[in-house]
């Protein structure tokens, strides 16, 4: 049985989106970070980092949401969540996630919670403009498609998560208008359980 820790709205919430598209058994264990649980001895020992997402397997941990995601498409190959292995289409959904890892939510993260020494004006207006650098590439990318890649993959759903925190502490109302990426939005929520699961995710939220 897969065991997914997530956060609520983290960027981990690709990976639970991921679990539901998979069809795959799995549990998910809400770390609420609010109350510092990723902090704790408990979870540490399942990710010494304190972050998340973590995926327990039968195998051991797997860190980092551009292995999780990978992982799970590739134990549901009937969903075809991702090109097959060794296929350039392969590496061009493996350059979409890594740079939505590398650009998009590092951006973002600087933008919506800046580390202690770069919380001032000058540092977060800096890390918005990053940050809506790499939306209008995406958005760009979005004209005339549904999707980064020729199907629907989890590069989506990774996707998603970060559109999602468009409306995040910070960044609400200081992005550029994105209609292509409002539109993949409202496609890929409509999907059957995201928007419930994203709703669920909001109510947890509200206990913070």
């Amino acid at each position: 049985m897969l065991r997914l820790h997530h956060a609520p709205l983290a960027c981990s919430l690709a990976s639970r989106f991921a679990l539901a598209e998979s069809g795959l058994p799995h549990e998910v264990a809400f770390v609420r970070t609010w109350r510092d649980e990723h902090k704790t001895d408990a979870y540490r020992r399942i990710n010494p980092r304190g972050k998340v997402p973590a995926l327990e397997t039968d195998h051991g941990v797997i860190t980092e949401s551009t292995a999780i995601l990978p992982f799970i498409a590739d134990l549901a190959p009937d969903k075809a969540l991702l090109p097959p292995a060794g296929t350039f289409e392969r590496a061009q959904a493996q350059s979409w996630l890594s740079f939505l890892s590398s650009t998009l939510h590092a951006s973002l993260a600087a933008a919506m919670f800046p580390a202690p020494g770069c919380d001032n004006d000058v540092a977060r207006e800096a890390a918005i403009q990053r940050a809506a650098a790499a939306f209008q590439e995406i958005e760009q990318h979005l004209d005339g498609r549904d999707h980064l890649l020729g199907a629907f993959s989890v590069c989506d759903l990774y996707l998603l998560v970060f559109s999602l925190w468009r409306v995040g502490p910070g960044l609400a109302g200081r992005l550029p208008p994105l209609p292509n990426l409002d539109r993949f939005q409202q496609i890929h929520l409509a999907r059957p359980g995201l928007a419930a699961m994203v709703g669920e995710e909001m109510k947890l939220r509200s206990e913070a």
